[in-house]
């Protein structure tokens, strides 16, 4: 599916919110590395290798959510 596709679908467990957009992320910071758990299965991500930035609205207010990989976004709407 192209990640373009996700837009406008809701998380399985937050039919309140909406994806806006998904796509590859690679936060480079020269002498700085940033670290988060994947949105879906919690595994540890450095931001500087490259992974998947879903932007979600909630309420108006719109927000950052990194996955590991396609799967991990496909399982957090639901489908997977």
């Amino acid at each position: 599916m192209a990640l373009s596709e996700y837009a406008g679908q809701s998380p399985r467990k937050n039919e309140e919110a909406t994806v806006v957009r998904v796509v590859p992320h690679r936060l480079w910071r020269p002498g700085r590395t940033r670290t988060e758990p994947c949105a879906n299965c919690g595994d540890e991500m450095v931001l500087s290798e490259e992974h998947l930035l879903v932007v979600v609205d909630e309420g108006g207010k719109r927000t950052r959510r990194y996955f590991r990989e396609e799967s991990c976004v496909r399982e957090w709407l639901g489908e997977g």
